[in-house]
């Protein structure tokens, strides 16, 4: 099956949140996404690298905690038994001091979204399925490169949807739901039970740093708002709009909100002003706009994908 996002092609057609939001499904049309790691200290740029430079789809970075490796999804061209060429996506991990890359699944099928779970044991992703169905699954996490296909096991069987995940605690999750409207839900998987929360949801989910706050962005017209989850009583808080119509973010350590401005990533220090800076520009390093970013916890990397067309 022909994939390059976490998004079927039956869902493509059911929504036009879902046409603006998917990538395009012929090869030759992919957009050129690349992953970079920046080195920062006294938030000032000390070095940058792109970590990726391939052809095709490169996304959805993620550092583990003890801020040494990042893991993130790359798209690959395989030939079937009958000679026909398919795209792959396995999740590869990257190690920060020796700059190694390693495929960590060598699966048969798409996954996207590496996360490492609670335990640190195990890392989770959205895995695409023979039948198109997207299930949240797990695989044992060790960062040598495997060269046969990794044995995983699916979460939560009852959810076939799934697009994007952030870990509440080792039994609960946040769940953005593919469907018309998208959702957020709200999944235990000791029970298999599932609550609604918002609906018209961005595709970053994400802890709040030093708080028992979860953040995910809902659309408001032609602009992204963020929103914070409080998970002990269930409410939700509206905060600040993101810049330039762009859905995307990332936390700082010291509790600021990171997006972007093409390749000028901007801050807001959330304070009674609540108004974005400039923070750190990219733009002579990435010629598209800067999507999806995460700081690692140590906040010394700042990863983030470059999208060029």
């Amino acid at each position: 099956m022909i994939l390059n996002s976490p998004y079927t092609k039956s869902h493509f057609l059911k929504s036009l949140f879902t046409i603006l939001s998917i990538n395009l499904f012929s090869s030759a049309a992919f957009a050129e996404d690349e992953v970079y790691v920046a080195e920062i200290k006294d938030n000032k740029l000390v070095s940058i690298e792109n970590i990726s430079q391939r052809q095709g789809y490169d996304n959805q970075p993620h550092f583990t905690a003890d801020s040494n490796s990042l893991l993130f999804t790359a798209m690959y061209e395989v030939k079937g038994a009958d000679g026909k060429a398919t795209q792959q996506t396995d999740s590869l991990h990257f190690d920060l001091t020796t700059k190694k890359t390693s495929n960590l699944t060598s699966s048969a099928a798409s996954e996207y979204s590496p996360t490492i779970t609670p335990d640190g044991k195990h890392f989770s992703v959205i895995r695409v399925g023979d039948d198109g169905k997207q299930l949240l699954w797990q695989y044992p996490y060790s960062p040598q490169e495997t060269k046969n296909e990794l044995v995983g096991e699916s979460l939560i069987p009852s959810v076939f949807d799934v697009g994007y995940h952030v870990w509440l605690n080792s039994d609960e999750l946040l769940l953005f739901v593919l469907g018309d409207p998208m959702t957020l839900q709200r999944v235990q998987l000791s029970t298999g039970k599932t609550q609604p929360v918002d609906i018209n949801i961005g595709r970053t989910l994400r802890k709040v740093p030093n708080e028992n706050l979860y953040s995910y962005t809902k659309a408001d017209g032609k602009q992204w708002q963020l929103k914070l989850y409080n998970p002990a009583d269930k409410t939700v808080e509206t905060s600040v709009t993101l810049p330039a119509n762009n859905m995307y973010y990332a936390w700082h350590q010291s509790g600021a909100l990171l997006s972007a401005d093409k390749a000028i990533v901007m801050k807001n220090e959330l304070d009674e002003e609540g108004k974005w800076q400039p923070f750190l520009d990219f733009s002579s390093n990435c010629k598209g706009d800067i999507t999806r970013m995460v700081m690692s916890e140590n906040s010394v990397y700042l990863a983030f994908v470059c999208a060029t067309k």
